[in-house]
């Protein structure tokens, strides 16, 4: 039953996570590899705040949100000047380097051994300690998101932000500010994505660099692509996958490290499989990545 719980409680912290990433990459077209550095810092803000200064919940994971909001801004100006894997260049140098200054300050971060002890969640006095109770509120929290975030996909906002990945000087004619675009959808990005890594955080109980390396974005963007890009269901869909396809591993009798390396070799594979065959992903509406 525990085992059951814990994999319906990631599922419920990916999707706004993948939702989130699918902005950028599917919907703005922006090849966009900065994400677990964008949630990661989100994540190290709600750490640092509840442990080394007893911050309460939700103040600790609104001030994650704000902390990775203002990161996201400042990695949305190269964004306005580059296009297409030039972007993808700069956005995953950005998490190379968010990455290592979580290993080297270790006087903030405890570098690579990980910040230990992280509370449990607590809201008016009641403590989500267990995990059917932490179940409930990933889920109001994945609800909450999902219904703002299917809004900002489904408004004039998403509608402009799709124009300007097909055709930007088409945009521009029409009278849209894309660069003031580009840096919204930025914004909305990392403010979602840090509270999703915090509330993460809460629920592991401990972090440390290796949660937000490379190996992380190779999940959230499988999500994406398989699942479906410039798809809300989509991504929904593809935390789904991606999180249950390869639980049967847990069941043959192998060596851990032979386990964890065959999890991303699963999810390296749906990649492949999916950019040959299915483009678009299962419910995707678009398959080009890359801007124009």
């Amino acid at each position: 039953m525990d085992y059951l719980l814990h994999l319906t409680i990631l599922i419920t912290l990916y999707i706004p996570l993948a939702l989130t990433q699918n902005l950028l990459l599917g919907y703005l077209g922006i090849l966009y590899l900065a994400h677990p550095a964008i949630y990661g810092i989100g994540a190290y803000t709600f750490a640092i705040l509840t442990t080394k200064y007893a911050v309460a919940f939700l103040p600790a994971l609104l001030t994650g949100g704000f902390i990775a909001m203002i990161a996201g801004f400042i990695l949305s100006l190269p964004a306005l000047k580059l296009k297409s894997h030039y972007i993808g260049m700069t956005t995953l140098a950005f998490l190379i380097i968010i990455n290592g200054l979580m290993i080297n300050l270790r006087d903030l971060t405890r570098g690579a051994l990980g910040i230990p002890g992280i509370p449990k969640p607590e809201i008016l006095g009641y403590t989500f300690s267990s995990n059917i109770s932490f179940l409930m509120l990933s889920l109001g929290f994945c609800i909450i998101f999902g219904i703002i975030l299917y809004k900002i996909l489904h408004s004039p906002f998403a509608k402009v932000i799709e124009a300007i990945r097909e055709d930007e000087t088409a945009a521009k004619t029409i009278g849209k500010n894309s660069a003031k675009y580009k840096i919204q959808a930025f914004l909305i990005t990392a403010f979602f994505g840090g509270i999703g890594g915090g509330l993460m955080t809460s629920y592991l109980g401990f972090i440390n660099p290796w949660n937000f390396h490379t190996e992380e974005l190779v999940i959230v963007l499988a999500m994406v692509v398989v699942g479906g890009m410039a798809s809300f269901w989509g991504s929904i869909l593809g935390a789904f996958i991606i999180i249950l396809l390869p639980e049967p591993l847990r069941f043959v009798q192998l060596p851990a490290e032979v386990v964890g390396a065959l999890r991303y070799g699963i999810y390296g594979l749906l990649i492949i499989l999916c950019m040959i065959y299915k483009p678009a992903g299962l419910l995707g509406k678009r398959s080009n990545i890359f801007s124009k």
